[in-house]
């Protein structure tokens, strides 16, 4: 007994060591790194496929956004779902803050049948559906906060499936391909030893992310903002040149010059002449 004790305790021993030696091989923050880049590798996909991707009007009213690269199906215990991923949200000026690492997990996800793994991406329509991620709470959809597959498809109309009332739109896509998928009754929580590695700084909270207070940005954070950015600035419609050239200017109607008329002028009159002057005495 003692014997197999003892083996049991040198294993965990050797396993623990061996976990160790491999990361300090690794970068400190560096799978929080992958996961953002992951993020936005995963959201410039959603937009590659015009016909069935992700509607910009989406994005652009959005009041955040959450995207979770290769979620998987299945783990370490059957009928377990998880992934890690990143959430943003609109500042006041409407541009978007850095991003605090998540995860997700519910039995209840179900995928297309032979589908392992998929990028997920969930669209907050509301800024209510995000005030239990920013008080830390954990967030069950469908119950927290409803839930619906969002439109596909660059000419798509938002504001139709927005008058049904979802506060969050879900989109999946798996090899290229978008599919549905189930997402009621997964939970999303803030993983905050996650964002310590990542921004450098125990403790830091979801608020101290958003307002960028006392952080510190990696350039690959920086450049999943800036893409968000990008793609959520509407598009300036552009004329063809042809078509400007064809659009007839219009011309400035005469109008009309007032001519100076000449006054008449009058004759100089000759002073009156005086018949028989009287005579005057000269002294």
């Amino acid at each position: 007994m003692h014997g197999s004790l003892r083996i049991v305790v040198l294993t965990f021993i050797a396993s623990v060591i061996a976990s160790t030696a491999s990361g300090q091989q690794m970068t400190y923050g560096e799978q929080e790194v992958q996961t953002v880049v992951g993020a936005k590798n995963a959201l410039d996909q959603f937009f590659t496929i015009e016909m069935e991707s992700m509607p910009p009007a989406m994005l652009q009213a959005a009041e955040g956004i959450a995207i979770f690269p290769n979620m998987v199906k299945g783990g370490f215990i059957i009928g377990v779902n998880y992934g890690k991923g990143v959430l943003c949200v609109r500042k006041p000026d409407r541009t978007w803050s850095a991003p605090v690492l998540v995860t997700m997990g519910g039995g209840s996800l179900g995928f297309q049948a032979g589908v392992q793994a998929a990028d997920i991406v969930l669209i907050f329509a509301t800024p209510r559906s995000l005030e239990g991620v920013l008080n830390g709470r954990k967030v069950t959809l469908g119950a927290d906060a409803s839930i619906a597959a969002g439109p596909v498809g660059r000419q798509a109309n938002a504001g139709t499936d927005a008058r049904l009332g979802a506060e969050i739109y879900s989109y999946a896509r798996s090899r290229g391909l978008f599919l549905g998928v189930s997402l009621g009754g997964s939970d999303i929580s803030v993983d905050n030893n996650a964002d310590s590695m990542l921004y450098g700084r125990f403790g830091v909270t979801p608020a101290d992310v958003f307002q960028n207070r006392g952080i510190g940005i990696r350039p690959e954070v920086q450049q999943l903002i800036d893409d968000l950015n990008a793609r959520s600035r509407p598009a300036a419609a552009v004329v063809p040149a042809a078509q400007v050239s064809a659009v007839p200017l219009p011309v400035a109607a005469p109008q009309p010059v007032a001519v100076p008329v000449a006054q008449p002028v009058a004759p100089i009159q000759p002073p009156p002449s005086v018949a028989n002057p009287p005579l005057v005495p000269i002294k």
